[in-house]
């Protein structure tokens, strides 16, 4: 095969049987899928892929020549990991990172500090999406790295774990209960808020606050971090958050940050990257630099 780019087209329709997946995982269009497994088909004299209902599924020739193919593919993605040296300083790569919108108040700023100092060329985008885009984004390489607590997140995944965070309460500063003890009653009975994201921790937090009788306490329901000081700035509802974002967002807002008075295990905030890169010198340095950023602030998150 003279054209290796054939190979990774191969490999594509191999894992995401779907030309349109594949086309969207390697960044091309359809067309050019479609051409490319023309010429794939026309090397072999065999039509490799066939359309079964809504799934294109490997012929036997196909699947008899598959463990060659990807283990040559394999072989190259090795053999390109421990040749090429990496210059940060030198680095004009635009990294991509999938993080939500408190990684990216509480994080990024540091991170970006640190990047413009060492590896000043490099660009940096961050990107979003659920557990199953996540994954395939990692997969794929579109995405570099992964951030935040997903421990849904699981198939051929590493995970560095940078920093542990515990959840506090938010509240306006002159809420009702602002200057008063924040009893396990009194919290129960107002109105909260609660960031709902999949794949995140809320899940527990809203189990603890159904297991202590709160089944009815929460109010509102939303799918960002960013909206929440400003819907408590004119409710008396109590939002119930990372302790990093309560302190970040308090320096801000004014907002009152106030010890959680249910008893919720704390959690790792990690880094994540697919095994594919995790011998990939680039991907190996940004998480390697982007832990010992996070790691240090830390304190002043506490």
């Amino acid at each position: 095969m003279k054209d290796l780019n054939l190979l990774y087209t191969f490999e594509a329709l191999w894992r995401d049987h779907s030309t349109s997946i594949a086309a969207h995982n390697l960044g091309v269009t359809q067309a050019a899928v479609s051409s490319s497994l023309k010429r794939l088909r026309q090397s072999y004299g065999d039509r490799l892929f066939t359309l079964v209902g809504r799934r294109m599924e490997p012929t036997p020739f196909c699947a008899q020549i598959a463990p060659r193919l990807l283990e040559s593919l394999a072989l190259i993605r090795a053999a390109e990991s421990q040749t090429v040296e990496f210059d940060p300083a030198l680095c004009r790569t635009s990294f991509t990172i999938n993080m939500r919108d408190v990684g990216e108040v509480v994080c990024l700023p540091p991170i970006l500090k640190k990047l413009a100092a060492v590896a000043p060329q490099a660009r940096l985008n961050t990107v979003g999406g659920d557990i199953t885009d996540t994954l395939n984004g990692l997969a794929t390489g579109r995405v570099n790295l992964a951030f935040g607590y997903m421990p849904a997140l699981l198939t051929d995944i590493h995970r560095l774990p940078v920093f542990s965070q515990y959840y506090v309460c938010a509240m306006r500063r002159d809420h009702p209960l602002a200057n008063k003890p924040l009893s396990i009653e009194a919290f129960l009975a107002s109105d909260h808020l609660l960031v709902e994201t999949g794949g995140t921790g809320h899940q527990a937090l809203e189990r603890a606050l159904v297991d202590a009788g709160g089944r009815d306490c929460i109010r509102m329901r939303v799918p960002h971090y960013l909206s929440g000081p400003h819907l408590l700035l004119e409710t008396d509802m109590i939002w119930t958050l990372p302790c990093a974002l309560g302190r970040t967002l308090a320096a801000y807002y004014p907002l009152q940050i106030r010890p959680m008075p249910l008893p919720i295990p704390s959690f790792e905030i990690d880094l994540y990257w697919h095994d594919r890169f995790h011998r990939d010198p680039q991907n190996k340095w940004l998480r390697e630099t982007i832990g010992e950023v996070l790691r240090s602030q830390q304190p002043q998150w506490q």
